[in-house]
């Protein structure tokens, strides 16, 4: 006769089976998660108090290289290095984190990939993205800065992918140079925009940008791609493809490729290579390829296509075809709808191609 084991005791022994099986397959041993200390002391990564499984809330002092889990309070040490930080962090070489919230001190080097607070260094600062404050008495460098960024020397927003934002305040001894600026920039010899200046650019000696649409001012030369805006450089101003409700002005040379309904200035020449839709003055000289507007020069101006509007030179004006008004010494034409008030007045296509003093033909 076969003995049947109870219903009561066969659920019991697989229990028993299933919870070993489960044991066995765990690791022997398990890392700490939430231990944490108020007082962490180190020497290196080998000799420390506790392990870099705790956490600490309060004093931390090390030499170099005691790592823990986190560390929030006070963190002292010739190379602090930390996952996550908070509160006053301070180190004679270094400082390394990647979050941290709070003020970061270091003698040489702060490096952190978020930073929430103040961050400053005497020689070089590297983070990720900043919120706040980054001071660095040579080098200062970030991803993404969202507050104020100021180097000795350089200041520095940049990425590998070009995404990199800068907002607010960036400024730089000798240069400042963002991928993509929405706020104010100021470099001592040379400030850059790799893609977009939504603000105020400006340095001592030269600025760049490859979209502008704010401010631009330049010791010497003020230069971007495309501009919409306000446009200076000492010497020149430049907007290579557009510029469009421009004031542009440079001491030897204002040049847009293409400038809408905008102002240009400058103390030689004024010079528009495509289609001029506004004012051009030019000490010596305008140029354009066809203009919508007016030209003023105390030498003359020359326009390669058509006028709309109005050249007035001191001593000459020349265009293809004029529907408007020449007023110079010397007004040339190939055809016009319009009125020319010189000592020499010359429209080539007309019967009588030279009149002087006043011509009138429509």
């Amino acid at each position: 006769m076969v003995k049947t084991v109870p219903m009561k005791k066969a659920l019991v022994l697989l229990f028993a089976l299933a919870a070993g099986s489960v044991y066995a397959a765990m690791p022997v041993e398990k890392s700490i998660t939430h231990a944490s200390t108020p007082l962490q002391l180190g020497v290196d990564e080998y000799h420390y108090l506790y392990p870099k499984e705790y956490g600490v809330h309060g004093l931390r002092l090390n030499c170099f290289f005691v790592d823990n889990r986190y560390m929030h309070g006070i963190d002292l040490g010739f190379w602090n290095v930390s996952e996550d930080a908070s509160g006053i962090q301070m180190a004679v070489y270094r400082n390394e984190t990647h979050n941290f919230g709070g003020i970061q001190l270091a003698l040489w080097n702060a490096e952190t990939k978020r930073v929430g607070g103040i961050q400053l260094a005497t020689v070089s600062t590297d983070a990720e993205d900043l919120y706040g404050v980054q001071l660095t008495g040579l080098l200062g460098k970030a991803r993404a800065v969202n507050g104020i960024q100021i180097g000795g020397l350089s200041a520095v927003s940049e990425s590998e992918t070009g995404k990199a934002k800068t907002r607010w305040l960036q400024m730089g001894l000798y240069e400042a140079r963002a991928e993509d600026l929405g706020g104010i920039q100021f470099g001592g010899v040379f400030t850059e925009a790799g893609w977009n200046a939504n603000g105020i650019q400006a340095g001592l000696l030269f600025t760049e940008s490859r979209y502008t649409r704010g401010i631009q001012l330049g010791g010497l030369t003020a230069r971007s791609k495309e501009t919409t805006g306000i446009q200076i450089g000492g010497l020149t101003a430049e907007s290579e493809i557009a510029a469009a409700g421009i004031f542009q002005a440079g001491l030897l040379l204002a040049e847009a490729g293409d400038m809408k309904n905008g102002l240009q200035l400058a103390g030689v020449v004024a010079k528009v290579v495509g289609e001029s839709h506004g004012v051009q003055i030019g000490f010596i000289s305008t140029t354009a390829g066809s203009l919508n507007g007016l030209e003023v020069a105390g030498g003359w101006n020359s326009v390669f296509e058509d006028v709309s509007g109005a050249q007035i030179g001191l001593i000459y004006n020349h265009a293809r075809y004029v529907r408007g008004l020449q007023i110079g010494l010397f007004n040339h034409c190939e055809r016009l709808d319009g009125v020319q008030i010189g000592l020499f007045n010359t429209v080539k296509e007309s019967r009588f191609s030279t009149c002087p003093l006043l011509r009138v033909d429509f």
